[in-house]
């Protein structure tokens, strides 16, 4: 179930964990990177880690996914489109979407349950992954719920925006919304984690999707920021993880 492929670039290792680079296609044809990191004790379920930021910013490291696979999780961490020798351009949840949903196809065929967790605008991509597949437990952790809040919240990323969507909200309503988990309706049980003074990722991303839909989503707000005191990370994350393991 877990061997590595022949095409798999092994990794030094970092603890008792063998963690991998490796490549996946999408649906529309691009190759994309990830890592894939084995459990020593596996709980036969898949988790896909779904990394913030764009590019170089936000990149996902090996040692935050080892918290996962010391749970049992094969894991897996693409790293989107166009980056660390991928092909195709990132989009910030339009076509890369595609990537998520290649890697959850990916997992789900060598496991038997599959959850995903996702930070920023992984949080994003999570929920609308959510909306797409079965997931078996959604967590997003500071995720984006609506690009036109980002956009108004974030100029340091207005000029970014306006370069993936192809202008300002007003003028390109259907691209924001496109990529705005707060128009997708989840499957499945969606856990949103969240700072009181985020001031990156405003709460209203989380409260609002929360309220819109309550049935299925759980929302806990601690008193940080965006990024969490890193003792306080590995607690939450632990708590999250709990709840991903239960039925």
């Amino acid at each position: 179930m877990y061997s590595p492929n022949a095409d798999w670039f092994e990794l030094p290792r970092q603890g008792p964990f063998r963690t991998f680079r490796m490549f996946y296609e999408t649906s529309d044809g691009e190759q994309v990177g990830a890592y894939i990191v084995l459990p020593v004790h596996a709980n036969g379920q898949g988790l896909l880690y779904l990394r913030g930021g764009t590019r170089n910013i936000g990149m996902v490291r090996p040692t935050r996914l080892m918290q996962f696979a010391q749970a049992g999780y094969l894991v897996m961490a693409p790293f989107y489109r166009g980056n660390l020798g991928g092909t195709g351009k990132e989009d910030f949840g339009h076509h890369d979407i595609l990537d998520a949903v290649a890697a959850f196809d990916w997992l789900n065929e060598r496991v038997k349950r599959t959850s995903v967790f996702g930070f920023s605008r992984g949080g994003q991509m999570a929920l609308l992954l959510a909306h797409y597949r079965p997931v078996a437990r959604t967590v997003s952790w500071a995720g984006v719920t609506n690009l036109v809040w980002t956009y108004e919240e974030q100029r340091t990323m207005q000029k970014m925006l306006r370069r993936f969507t192809g202008g300002v909200p007003d003028q390109q309503k259907q691209a924001y919304q496109v990529r705005s988990p707060l128009y997708f309706p989840p499957q499945g049980d969606v856990l949103l984690i969240h700072g009181l003074y985020d001031e990156n990722v405003r709460l209203r991303h989380a409260t609002n999707y929360a309220a819109r839909y309550s049935e299925q989503t759980h929302l806990k707000v601690y008193q940080y920021a965006h990024q969490f005191p890193i003792h306080q990370k590995i607690a939450v994350t632990g708590q999250v993880i709990e709840w991903m393991l239960s039925e």
